[in-house]
């Protein structure tokens, strides 16, 4: 079982690493902030409203806006699952939704098998060591996907946990 789940966190970030050198004009910006990434801030951010294009979210209280946000139609180890994404390119940081296919418009909990996954500073958190949550799509159709999220998620060990918050996203599909 270990096994397999660094097997998919493996080929998430080599799929991510490798998608991520597209064409600039490929890229989904996020909306625009005045708040630094979750790396650099010393406070919590007031809570803002995105309706635009983009991804964000809050880790543990502190604004998350990465700079390449996407979602993939296919999710790295299973056909039967799509992926939305938020990696910033400058730190590695990385925040994912991977959701079934079948999820449409609606609520859907994230747990160990909708899962919710993160990687802060070199730390990897999911929900699939015992978080949970939930992700509410509002729009969904073959090149886009709109929505909000938030979930727990712990580290390997289960004891190290982190919080996401009032996430959104209005992300196109690659």
């Amino acid at each position: 079982m270990k096994t397999a789940y660094l097997v998919i966190l493996f080929t998430v970030s080599a799929t991510l690493c490798l998608s991520s050198c597209s064409k600039k004009s490929d890229d989904v910006m996020p909306a625009q902030t005045t708040t630094a990434p979750v790396t650099v801030q010393t406070t919590p951010t007031q809570s803002t409203t995105q309706t635009a294009a983009g991804f964000q979210v809050k880790v543990d209280g502190y604004l998350y806006t990465p700079d390449f946000n996407y979602a993939l139609t296919t999710s790295p180890g299973d056909n039967d699952y799509f992926g939305v994404y938020g990696l910033d390119s400058k730190t590695g940081n990385l925040v994912a939704l991977l959701l079934p296919k079948t999820v449409g418009v609606g609520t859907t909990p994230i747990n160990t098998v909708n899962m919710g996954i993160m990687t802060v500073n070199q730390y990897d958190f999911s929900t699939r060591n015992g978080g949970t949550g939930t992700v509410t799509i509002t729009k969904k159709t073959a090149t886009n996907v709109i929505g909000t999220f938030s979930f727990t998620a712990y580290d390997a060990s289960g004891t190290l946990k982190s919080n996401l918050t009032e996430g959104s996203f209005n992300v196109a599909f690659k």
